[in-house]
């Protein structure tokens, strides 16, 4: 983990000319092959996009597939692989599986950005080039960002080398603890919320930065890994008023709802007008919505949900279809009809009447050879540009990923509760908030594993449900009750990446690898 060799002036000056990963108005790239060094951070354009360079951490084929998505829902059971990454249903990722390598890589790549531009925004401060304002915006989302990498990478292994400057030598540094990560999480995000304004507060063509309520969002989650309960309620109580659940849950992941009133952080993608969506594409879109749709339709279905999922709905959730389809059901996007994509009307029109259900109940669509189950998650099938037509010209999509919003921290927040001893005011949060959007009436009983089963209907699919459960601490037994499945001791965390330790031998590896 050499990280000096991954930011130097001349790299940073070469991050001016990435794809800027943001807002989508600012996603399109401005030519300054020819700048040169003397240049550099002369003017206010060269500190913003010095900060859009560390969002472009995420624009990576694999980063939010393999890298986060894999986790967040194939170690819940909830998502099987079909291919050769079936391992996840074993507990059993080999230490050279390439995307963690990936994943561990962008992260610090991300992380030694965000420490190179804090004092660079500094100096330009200093030197009357940016204002009060752009420079607290700019170190804001830098804090933010960095703090953002340092959660997942936490989330996934545990604890990790925490790298808080620009590193002087080799940059081979022990692991810290996962609290010792958690805890500079908090003090950056604790940081950044002071910068930084709300979203209403940003201008409208900075749609999609960092913000004073992501910052507290993910303030309030690492002080859950903390187990600081209370501190997490005082945290997410001043996210009230600020974000609001959308009143229809199928709308929140809708490719024409995107940055909505109830997401809080989410990564930005952008296919030009135009633009390649084939595997020629460029690095401002990605491969989750083709992945995850049946191979009759997309030739993927690579990524397919367990029956299980689709059956542990209550009757009337409206949940349900907006995550998970299954044989005989009709899309419940409004943007998406079965019967348009080209495979489907090539293969299943009968007397010019083409098929505009999920297979059917006696002829699921389980692939060419069978091994799917014959069901598909909903909540990345909704751009309507993602066709898999022939040649597979449409399979990479530039609809946006959702991170964290406000649903995912009112069940937090719950949980906090929970585990401060105030039962009934979590039970209020589920039943009168995240219930009631569902159009389901108030659940008793062990408030526990209704505050397990709210996590699994609310965020299946997303980016965040495995480490969800891994911080509430009850995702072995959870794992075990839902799937008769016990987890190997040590493996609900991630492998450290082989070549990591190859490259840095003060790092050891995480027990049971």
């Amino acid at each position: 983990m050499k990280l000096k060799n991954y930011i130097t002036v001349l790299s940073l000056g070469a991050a001016l000319t990435l794809p800027l990963g943001c807002s989508k108005d600012f996603l399109n790239q401005k030519d300054s092959s020819n700048i040169s060094q003397d240049a550099l951070f002369k003017k206010p354009a060269d500190g913003i996009n010095l900060v859009n360079a560390i969002y472009d951490t995420f624009d990576n084929v694999d980063f939010m597939l393999k890298s986060l998505w894999y986790q967040a829902n194939f170690l819940s059971q909830d998502f099987k692989n079909y291919g050769s990454d079936t391992f996840f249903e074993r507990y059993e990722v080999p230490t050279g599986f390439d995307p963690l390598n990936t994943f561990w890589v962008r992260c610090y790549q991300g992380i030694a950005r965000a420490n190179s531009a804090i004092p660079i925004v500094a100096q330009m401060k200093a030197n009357g080039i940016i204002d009060t304002k752009l420079a607290n915006q700019l170190t804001g989302q830098a804090y933010f960002l960095r703090g953002v990498f340092y959660y997942y990478l936490a989330a996934n292994f545990g604890g990790v080398p925490l790298e808080l400057q620009t590193t002087t030598d080799a940059g081979r540094h022990p692991r810290n603890t996962q609290d010792e990560v958690f805890t500079s999480v908090v003090a950056d995000m604790q940081t950044a919320a002071n910068l930084l304004p709300f979203k209403e507060d940003y201008a409208a063509a900075d749609l999609g930065r960092a913000t004073k309520g992501a910052a507290l969002a993910y303030e309030g989650a690492a002080q859950m890994w903390l187990k600081k309960y209370s501190d997490a309620v005082a945290t997410y109580n001043q996210l009230d008023g600020k974000y609001q659940l959308m009143p229809n849950f199928i709308d929140i992941h809708e490719f024409d709802h995107q940055n909505n009133a109830e997401s809080i952080f989410e990564i930005q993608f952008l296919v030009a007008s135009g633009g390649d969506q084939s595997w020629g594409h460029s690095n401002e879109s990605h491969w989750l919505s083709s992945f995850g749709m049946p191979e009759e339709v997309s030739n993927f279905g690579y990524a397919y949900a367990d029956p299980k999922l689709y059956t542990s709905f209550e009757d009337g959730d409206k949940r349900k279809l907006a995550t998970v389809i299954g044989p005989g059901d009709v899309h419940p996007s409004p943007a998406i009809k079965i019967s348009m994509y080209p495979k489907i009307i090539a293969n299943y029109t009968v007397n010019g009447v083409t098929m505009n259900t999920c297979g059917t109940v006696a002829n699921p669509w389980k692939g060419a050879d069978g091994l799917r189950s014959g069901y598909y998650g909903t909540k990345f099938w909704r751009d309507p540009s993602i066709t898999g037509s022939t040649g597979l010209s449409n399979i990479f999509s530039g609809q946006n990923v959702i991170m964290m919003r406000y649903g995912e921290v009112l069940l937090s927040k719950a949980e906090a509760l929970l585990k401060s001893g105030n039962q009934a005011a979590a039970l209020d949060i589920i039943n009168n908030q995240i219930r009631k959007r569902a159009g389901l009436g108030p659940k008793t009983g062990d408030a526990t594993q209704i505050l397990l089963t709210e996590y699994r209907h609310e965020l299946a699919g997303e980016m965040s449900l495995w480490f969800d459960l891994r911080r509430s601490g009850e995702h072995i037994n959870y794992v075990k009750n839902t799937y008769g499945i016990t987890i190997p001791n040590g493996k609900d965390l991630m492998p450290i990446p082989q070549i990591v330790i190859a490259n840095n031998s003060t790092i050891t590896q995480n027990p049971g690898y």
